[in-house]
């Protein structure tokens, strides 16, 4: 990942600090990550020099971790409150997305001299949801909310949009929507099934509304622009498609646009891609004298016509979500992949092949390794440290 640091004034919570926009990203670890200490030691010297934290200040020592470490909370989960407990101790409690957002925090306020540390933070998704982790809204639309009371709205999920489900409370479930952004919506919109089904119905042609469906009529349903339905087949002026519950509706060919995956497209990012293989690893590099994580990315997306930005932490805002560290059934060729480091912030990209391939720029040169731990080439660091992935082509 490219990235920029600079000196500059920022103040949090009231209180300001001086310190680099970004840290450095740490080397991958092994499979059980531990933290970056050193990165962490710079990040708690930013708010208090003399590492001699505040317990008046837990709050404003949370907020500064999550704007420096936390790639993005409208795409991260991350929900965290600390208190004070004891003379010097503190108590976490709230949910976050990753292990390593969880054992950073902890050991971030350890160096700012609190301790214990009594780590009590969930990471996502919640165990009770069971094996129906993934769901679809089922209803015309679906308001998401920041909060489980409905107060500021985060989005609008509409009928046929996958969510990635991460907890429920209240009768609301806190999900990614199909754009990735992280908020609540009613339990009782979504239509939640395991991860076979829900690959399924990701997989294949679809049909995008281009109007409002408004069909009374036998197989007729309501539906808002911009909603996406599985196609079933073609029967004279309709589009069948399969609706999130399983039943069949019909869309008016004027109403929908068939799409089917654009395998050439696809094939001509992954062979522009593969053209870097064994490629010297040079920061900021995009040519075949050297090239970076990134950099790879976007040359492979420009050699298929479409434009990205440079560095990875911008590049996962684009496209659907279709892969979490938890689920990577839903994943097709040309997905962009994306990792992160040992505190929990995206430090990497590479470009997803299929059947578990993926291929990267990292040092010494450009490779293709697997997330199989059956196949010689698996890369267990990398397999440890996939946050998500991203489609730019339905």
């Amino acid at each position: 990942m490219r990235g920029f640091s600079m000196l500059r004034l920022m103040t949090v919570a009231g209180i300001t600090f001086v310190g680099v926009a970004s840290l450095p990203a740490p080397t991958s670890g092994a499979a059980e990550r531990p933290v970056d200490t050193a990165a962490l030691k710079r990040l708690a010297e930013q708010v208090e020099p003399g590492l001699q934290g505040d317990a008046r200040r837990l709050a404003a020592y949370v907020d500064y971790f999550r704007h420096k470490l936390v790639s993005d909370i409208r795409l991260f989960a991350f929900s965290v409150t600390a208190e004070a407990e004891g003379s010097r101790g503190v108590r976490l409690a709230g949910y976050v997305e990753f292990p390593e957002t969880r054992a950073a925090i902890g050991e971030y306020l350890s160096i700012l001299g609190f301790e214990p540390v009594h780590n009590g933070l969930e990471t996502l998704p919640a165990p009770e949801l069971g094996d129906k982790r993934f769901g679809f809204i089922k209803s015309f639309n679906a308001l998401s909310y920041a909060e489980p009371a409905e107060k500021e709205v985060v989005t609008d999920c509409l009928l046929g949009d996958h969510l990635f489900l991460l907890r429920e409370e209240d009768g609301r479930l806190l999900v990614h929507g199909g754009d990735g952004y992280i908020g609540w919506v009613a339990a009782e919109d979504v239509h939640r099934v395991e991860e076979a089904a829900f690959a399924e119905y990701l997989a294949g042609p679809r049909v995008f509304l281009l109007k409002n469906q408004e069909s009374p009529g036998p197989g007729g349903f309501e539906a808002p622009a911009g909603g996406r339905l599985k196609f079933v087949r073609d029967e004279g002026d309709d589009y069948i498609v399969q609706l999130p519950d399983g039943n069949a509706g019909r869309v008016a060919k004027s109403h929908g646009e068939l799409r089917h995956p654009p395998e050439a497209r696809i094939d001509v990012i992954c062979d522009a891609a593969k053209e870097l293989l064994n490629t010297p690893y040079l920061w900021g590099g995009k040519t075949k004298s050297g090239v970076d994580c990134s950099g790879l990315v976007q040359v492979s997306f420009a050699s298929g016509g479409v434009s990205v930005p440079r560095d990875a932490d911008e590049q996962c805002h684009m496209g659907q979500l279709t892969g979490t560290r938890w689920s990577r059934a839903a994943m097709r060729r040309g997905d962009t992949l994306y990792f992160i480091n040992a505190n929990g912030r995206v430090s990497h990209t590479g470009l997803y092949l299929g059947e578990d391939q993926f291929i990267h720029a990292v040092s010494p040169v450009v490779r293709i390794n697997s997330f199989n731990p059956n196949d010689k080439n698996y890369d267990a660091a990398r397999d440890a440290s996939f946050a998500f992935a991203r489609r730019l082509w339905e």
